[in-house]
Parts: structure tokens; sequence; C-alpha cells
């Protein structure tokens, strides 16, 4: 009893900063044409983007505590949006590994593990930095130490894409399952607002 208490007491902190770190953009940004694939050769492109809401999120399948942690968020977020808005309206979720030369055999299991709906690309490296660039993230691969292992430091939040291929937000863990809900339905209301006026 005594181990469950102290485990409660050390995660009472770390469940009050998961919050809404959801930021609208004051102008949503265009996505540009891009290839990228999963392992399977199913291709993902700014096409993919239009007509429905996606979260994409970049980083790498050896990343040791954001991209596990942020996907979880996500799976979590994603289950919690399903039940406020319509099944057409739920944000499918794709993970862009920045490192193919790693990953591009295993992107794709590696999304799945968190929730069999989520996709996993990846490509050449010049595509790649398109959706980089326009969604306004970064990554760096660092040098390798001399068992040629590398480390990869990339952005940690997730772009909100709309039904018309802009990025119209991002979400900045860690977030709060119910509240990121909340908070990605009221992003749609605005949306179909603007589309009537």
């Amino acid at each position: 009893m005594k181990k469950i208490l102290s485990l409660v007491v050390l995660l009472c902190p770390l469940l009050s900063l998961a919050q809404v770190q959801g930021i609208p953009l004051d102008k949503p940004r265009l996505i540009p044409e891009f290839v990228l694939s999963d392992k399977e050769g199913g291709t993902f492109t700014q096409s993919d983007l239009q007509d429905r809401w996606t979260l994409v999120m970049f980083g790498f399948n050896s990343c040791p505590d954001v991209c596990p942690f942020t996907m979880r968020n996500l799976e979590a977020a994603v289950a919690e949006t399903s039940l406020r808005v319509r099944p057409d309206n739920v944000p499918d979720v794709v993970f862009v590994s920045v490192d193919p030369a790693r990953d591009k055999d295993k992107v794709t299991d590696y999304a799945r593990f968190f929730h069999p709906d989520f996709r996993g690309v990846t490509g050449e490296r010049e595509q790649i930095d398109k959706l980089v660039k326009a969604t306004d993230s970064f990554y760096r691969l660092m040098n390798p130490d001399s068992k040629g292992y590398y480390d990869v430091q990339h952005s940690a939040f997730v772009s909100v894409i709309g039904p018309d291929g802009k990025m119209r937000a991002k979400l900045e863990p860690p977030f709060h399952a119910g509240k990121t809900a909340e908070f990605l339905a009221r992003l749609q209301i605005s949306y179909r607002r603007e589309l009537l006026n």
C-alpha cells in the first residue's frame, strides 16, 4: 500500500503538467506538394491532407522519450476527440521519421504499435525537408559515436492540419487528452464558421 501511495505522489506532479498546449496559428500555413511513403510502398502526399483533419508529428523510431511519450498522448487525445466530433472528423495521425536510413523498413510498424490506424512514413531527405519547413519544424542528425550510433534532435510539437491542407495549430506535449480533444473540437467549429463567412 505504501508503494502505491508513493507512486501516486510521484505521478501527481507529472499529471498536473499535462494540459492543453494547443496554439492556433494567426495565419494558416499552406502545405506544399511532397511525396513520402510507408514500408509497404503506399504514398503519403499533400493530397492526403485534403478533406480530413490530420495530426503530423516528426521524430525517429529509436527516440528514447519524446516520440513514444507524444505518440501515447496522441492515442489518448484522438480517442477522446472521437467522443466529441463526427467519425469523419476524427483526425488521422501521421508519424514522419526524419531518419529514413534507419527507419525506412520499420516506420509503419512503429506508428501502428501505438494505434493500428496511425500511419508511419518517411522518404527522401528533400521531401522530408519540404514538410518540415512548411510546418516550421526542425531536426538535426547528430554526429555518430565510435560505434556508429547517432542521436536525432527534433521538434516535439504536433502540427494540426485542416481539411483545406493548411496547418492551423500546434500541439505542444505534454497535453491532457480531454482538454486537447476539446481544443481540437473547437478548432473544427472555428474552421466551419470560417467557411461560412
